[in-house]
C-alpha cells in the first residue's frame, strides 16, 4: 500500500505511548469573524485548484433540487451494473461495499458482498460503517462554525489554545485544518502501529496520540508546504472542548447531527458500533511495515478507534452520508453563506494523488467535493458535484487497494464508476507502476 494512503487514517493503525499536558488556562482572545474578498474574480487557470469549485458563490447559494425518491428503474440498473462491474474487480480484496447516489433524478442505494465471512451474511444498506477521515469534515465545519461565530481565529497559533506543540507559536489552526503545518503524523509510527497491534482493544487520549507525534521530526516549517497529517485534526479537537466547554463529539452533535437530522451518525467516545454493521477486514501488514505478513484476514470490527479521535472516529450510514456530502460542499444548514465561500475558496496544491486537492477539512477533484476515509478495514468516500447537484458515497470493506495486477485503489474505482453513469466524470487515482506487483491474497 503507497505510503500516500496513510495519510487517511493512516494506513490504519492506532497510538499509543506518553501523556502530554492537557489544554489549560483563560481561553484565547475572541476573533472577528472571516469575511470574503472583495477582490475581483478571475477565471481560474484550468487543472489548478481554482479551477475545482470556479464558482463558489454559486456553490453556496444553490437550490436544492436532489430527490429521495427512488432512481427511475432504468437509470437504477445503469448504477447497478457501473458498480457490479467494480466490484467483481476487486471483491477478493474487499469483501463488501455499500454505494448511494442522490441526484435530482433520485435516490438510489445498493450493497453487494458479504458482510461477515464467518456466517456469510450479506451487505444491507442499512448497515453502518466506519467512516474513518471523513470525520474530519464534520470537526472541520464545527472549527468553521466557532470561527465564523468569533469564538476563534484560524490566524490564532495553537499555543493559545494547547500547549507544548512544536513550532506552536507558528503554527495557526488554519495551517491545521489545511494540513500545512509540518506537524508529523503519528499514524505513520512503525512503534505506533506495534503498540496499537499489542493491543486492538484499548483505550487512546489525545495526550498519548500527541506524544507519540512529539517523538518524531517536524516535516517542513509551518506554512511552507503540504503534508496529510492526523494530528492536526486531534490538535483541532482539542481546540473545539477548550473553547466550547463541551466534548468533541457533543459539539458535533448539538451543531451538525442533529440540525441536519443525521440520526444514524455517531462520534463514539470507545470502540462502541451499531448494528447492524460491516466487518471490517484487514491485515496486520496494512497496519505497519513490521507486523506479521500473514495473509489471513483479520475482522477490525471492534478495534477501538479511539486512537484517531477527531482524526476519524466516527460511524455513519450511507443515508445519512448521502445527505452530508450536499450539506458539506455547499455549506447549507451548517455555515453562512461567507463562510462557506471561503470555505471553498480554500482548495491547494495536495500531496493526495493526481488533480486532487485540499482545503478546509475538504478535498475535490474533478469538481467532486467531499473527503475520503482510509482506516484498518474500511474505506469509504463521499463525494458532490455541483454541476449536478449529485451526491456519491462510497462504502467498502476489506484493503485499500487490490493485490493483484493491474491493481487500484478500491474507493476510487467506485467513484469513478458512478461518477461516470452521474455524468461528470472523476478521475480514479492510479497505483504508481513501482507497486504493480503481486501482493498477498487475503483469505479466511
Amino acid at each position: 500500500m503507497r505510503h500516500q494512503r496513510r495519510w487517511e487514517l493512516a494506513g490504519l493503525a492506532m497510538a499509543v505511548a506518553l501523556a502530554v499536558s492537557a489544554c489549560t488556562g483563560d481561553p484565547a482572545p475572541a476573533a472577528a469573524p472571516r469575511t470574503p474578498s472583495s477582490a475581483a474574480a478571475v477565471d481560474p487557470v484550468a487543472g489548478s485548484a481554482g479551477a475545482c469549485v470556479p464558482d463558489a458563490q454559486r456553490v453556496a447559494t444553490a437550490k436544492d433540487t436532489q430527490s429521495t425518491e427512488p432512481m427511475p428503474a432504468e437509470l437504477s440498473a445503469d448504477y447497478d451494473a457501473a458498480a457490479s462491474a467494480v466490484f467483481e474487480r476487486v471483491k477478493d480484496f474487499a469483501p463488501a461495499v455499500i454505494v448511494g447516489v442522490r441526484s435530482p433524478e433520485g435516490t438510489w442505494t445498493e450493497a453487494y458482498g458479504v458482510a461477515d465471512l464467518s456466517t456469510g451474511t450479506a451487505a444491507t444498506t442499512d448497515m453502518h460503517q466506519r467512516i474513518a477521515s471523513i470525520t474530519k469534515t464534520f470537526v472541520g465545519t464545527v472549527v468553521l462554525q466557532l470561527a465564523d461565530e468569533g469564538t476563534l481565529s484560524l490566524d490564532h497559533p495553537i499555543d493559545d489554545y494547547v500547549p507544548s506543540v512544536p513550532n506552536g507559536s507558528r503554527i495557526t489552526l488554519r495551517e491545521l485544518i489545511t494540513m500545512t503545518s509540518g506537524l508529523p503524523n503519528y499514524s505513520n509510527s512503525a512503534e505506533w502501529g506495534a503498540e496499537f497491534l499489542s493491543d486492538t482493544a484499548a483505550q487512546w487520549t489525545p495526550e498519548q496520540l500527541l506524544a507519540d507525534a512529539w517523538a518524531m521530526p517536524t516535516s517542513f516549517a509551518p506554512g511552507s508546504n503540504m503534508e496529510y497529517s492526523n494530528t492536526n485534526f486531534v490538535l483541532l479537537g482539542m481546540v473545539i472542548e477548550h473553547v466550547t466547554g463541551q466534548s468533541v463529539g457533543d459539539a458535533v452533535q448539538s451543531r451538525i447531527l442533529e440540525p441536519l437530522q443525521l440520526e444514524a451518525t455517531d462520534y463514539p467516545s470507545d470502540a462502541a458500533f451499531p448494528s447492524p454493521h460491516l466487518n471490517g477486514y484487514t491485515l496486520p501488514l496494512t497496519v505497519y511495515s513490521g507486523a506479521d505478513p500473514t495473509d489471513v484476514w483479520v475482522n477490525a470490527a471492534d478495534w477501538n478507534p479511539s486512537s484517531t479521535g477527531a482524526a476519524g472516529i466516527m460511524t455513519s450510514r450511507v443515508d445519512d452520508l448521502l445527505v452530508w456530502g450536499r450539506a458539506l460542499a455547499t455549506g447549507q444548514g451548517v455555515l453562512s453563506e461567507s463562510a462557506q465561500v471561503l470555505r471553498l475558496g480554500a482548495f491547494a496544491t495536495a500531496n493526495l494523488g493526481a488533480g486532487e486537492f485540499y482545503g478546509e477539512a475538504l478535498m475535490c477533484k474533478d469538481g467532486w467535493i467531499g473527503h475520503n476515509g482510509n482506516m484498518p478495514g474500511y474505506n469509504s468516500m463521499v463525494r458532490y458535484n455541483p454541476q449536478t447537484d449529485t451526491t456519491i458515497v462510497v462504502a467498502a470493506t476489506g484493503l485499500d487497494a487490490t493485490g493483484t495486477p493491474p491493481r487500484v485503489f478500491v474507493i476510487e474505482e467506485y467513484a469513478a464508476a458512478l461518477a461516470d453513469t452521474a455524468g461528470h466524470s472523476f478521475s480514479a487515482d492510479l497505483v504508481p507502476p513501482a507497486a504493480q506487483v503481486q501482493g498477498l491474497v487475503p483469505h479466511l
